[in-house]
């Protein structure tokens, strides 16, 4: 079924939707083993985010392809009563207490969904208490906070001393992003990593998990 690989990937890559969900069904009705599906949206999402970052693609073009991959899932889970793919890992997302812009970390969210991280998405103007109890309870290794507005970055700090107060900092990797923010800046405030761009945040979560493992 190399071709049909292929075909999904192209599709996908090529942003379309109608024919990425025809040649999803056509596998799974073929009896295909569902890795090999999971294994071409891999190969276009990571060939979608070097066109991004070359400047070929657009945001746009960077949202369809995750909204495509969305529905491609879709069709996978309709299939199997449980999920076929352990995910790669957790990761809590947020835009931090005071902001509420949330766009970035919404495409962040849909890049590692297709990248088969599990998201667990609080939302916007969330507390550090809020994301200390979702570490705890979902036992993520990863923390993603967003901040557009640069009086809300003391936030990033106090988030990341409230995981310290509760004594799991150590365990949990703190990635952060928006427009307030740069390299300095983050690590001033205690982060382990800056993703300028949706796609340097999936490159740097996905390093995370392969040093963890």
């Amino acid at each position: 079924m190399p071709h049909k690989i292929y075909d999904l990937k192209e599709a996908i890559l090529n942003l379309r939707i109608n024919d990425a969900l025809k040649i999803c069904e056509e596998m799974l009705m073929s009896e295909t083993d569902v890795k090999d599906v999971f294994d071409a949206i891999s190969q276009a999402m990571d060939e979608v985010g070097m066109k991004y970052e070359s400047g070929e693609y657009f945001l746009s073009e960077l949202i369809m392809a995750g909204e495509i991959v969305k529905e491609v899932l879709k069709i996978i889970e309709s299939r199997f009563k449980k999920p076929k793919r352990e995910p790669v890992g957790k990761v809590i997302l947020a835009t931090v207490r005071g902001d509420l812009h949330d766009i970035g970390k919404n495409i962040v969210g849909i890049l590692l969904q297709s990248a088969g991280f599990e998201v667990i998405d609080l939302g916007i103007d969330v507390p550090p208490e809020k994301i200390v109890e979702a570490v705890k309870k979902y036992d993520a290794k990863i923390v993603g906070l967003s901040a557009l507005l640069t009086t809300t970055l003391p936030e990033i700090k106090n988030t990341i001393l409230e995981l310290e107060k509760a004594g799991i900092r150590k365990n949990v990797k703190v990635i952060v992003g928006g427009a307030a923010l740069n390299e300095i800046v983050a690590r001033e405030y205690g982060a382990d990593g800056y993703g300028k761009t949706a796609v340097d945040g999936l490159k740097i979560c996905r390093n995370w998990i392969k040093e963890m493992s």
